[in-house]
């Protein structure tokens, strides 16, 4: 009796310790590493927005050392040595996550995306390395990409830990597929154009054309082309046409009757998002790619492709309830086969 007592406790406590229920503070931490991560988004596109990358020729110390001497006095080995230290901090708050998610979370899902985003740090740290010390721009490249995508990891995770992840979602029942699938298209889109812009900002494009709405001869499209120009008209023809696919799709959401507010939230932000980052880069046109507004340009990007994956990614949560039909859908979503065979649940 006592032992079967005592095997009984120790399964309702590992019930209790690890399972898919909501955490507040498994939550707050997920926000938390979310919230700082974009401190070093931005400690990141500002080295690159001054030419800070290779300020240091070693790596992982900086001029040998932790605390290089001068680096709080000079802007290029503060922004870089901050960039550093901000990912050696994001590496140590990533392994915490990953092993409280283990210890405390039982869905599979949320325990890979938990190893996912800590093997995407740690490649994250190494191509940083690589960048410096093969003076290579491709790394660098690279470099910039897979932070977008562990940003999108760790919102990922944030929502899959949040309140909203476990309180019962509505959507109606139609539709769905093509709003989330056009998510998706969406998302790739915006994935493409963050491609794209690295590739510019690191191959000196940003002023290609250095003339916004118009190209310095008056027209929509230049009159000399080469590499840089190119790759530089293709990031402003891309944006245009996010802009009408974003508009379209958000447009969808926002009239969709019985769909849950809280997507609609986060839509009217990205929206919002969206809207400001076209203005950045113009700004970065017309202050001729000033440090703060050409990272803002970064971060707000990075803003909106998480938001845009956050809308996406809560459509597949399980919890997502298709609301009830009308009487129309009814009559039309009526399985006749199991009608004939009086295995209508209806």
């Amino acid at each position: 009796m006592p032992l079967t007592f005592f095997k009984g406790t120790i399964r309702n406590h590992k019930t209790v310790s690890k399972s898919p229920a909501y955490k507040a503070l498994l939550a707050f931490y997920s926000l938390f590493v979310v919230f700082v991560t974009t401190f070093l988004l931005y400690a990141g596109g500002f080295t690159t927005s001054i030419g800070a990358g290779m300020v240091f020729p070693d790596w992982p110390l900086s001029n040998g050392s932790l605390n290089p001497e001068g680096w709080l006095e000079n802007q290029a080995m503060l922004a870089e040595h901050s960039h550093r230290l901000l990912g050696a901090t994001i590496g140590l708050l990533t392994l915490t996550l990953a092993i409280w998610i283990w210890v405390k979370d039982s869905r599979k899902w949320m325990r890979i995306l938990a190893i996912a985003s800590l093997v995407a740090v740690v490649l994250q740290g190494l191509l940083g390395g690589f960048r410096v010390l093969f003076n290579s721009l491709q790394f660098a490249m690279i470099h910039g990409c897979l932070a977008q995508v562990f940003l999108c990891m760790l919102v990922s995770i944030a929502a899959g830990q949040s309140r909203w992840w476990f309180r019962e979602l509505s959507f109606p029942p139609r539709g769905k597929a093509k709003i989330r699938g056009f998510g998706l298209v969406v998302c790739g889109l915006i994935f493409v154009q963050l491609i794209v812009a690295a590739i510019m900002r690191h191959s000196g494009a940003g002023l290609a054309i250095p003339t916004f709405p118009l190209t310095p001869e008056g027209g929509l499209i230049p009159e000399a082309w080469n590499f840089r120009v190119s790759i530089h008209f293709a990031h402003r023809a891309i944006a245009l046409a996010i802009v009408a696919v974003y508009i379209y799709w958000a447009s969808r959401i926002l009239t969709t009757k019985q769909l849950d507010g809280r997507i609609k939230l986060f839509c009217g932000i990205g929206l919002l998002l969206l809207f400001t980052q076209v203005t950045l880069g113009a700004m970065v046109i017309w202050t001729y790619r000033s440090p703060i507004p050409t990272t803002v340009h970064v971060i707000v990007g990075a803003f909106l492709f998480a938001t845009t994956w956050l809308i996406t990614f809560f459509q597949y949560n399980p919890a997502l309830k298709t609301a009830l039909p009308t009487s129309e859908e009814k009559i039309e979503s009526v399985d006749f086969s199991e009608v004939s065979t009086g295995q209508s649940h209806s």
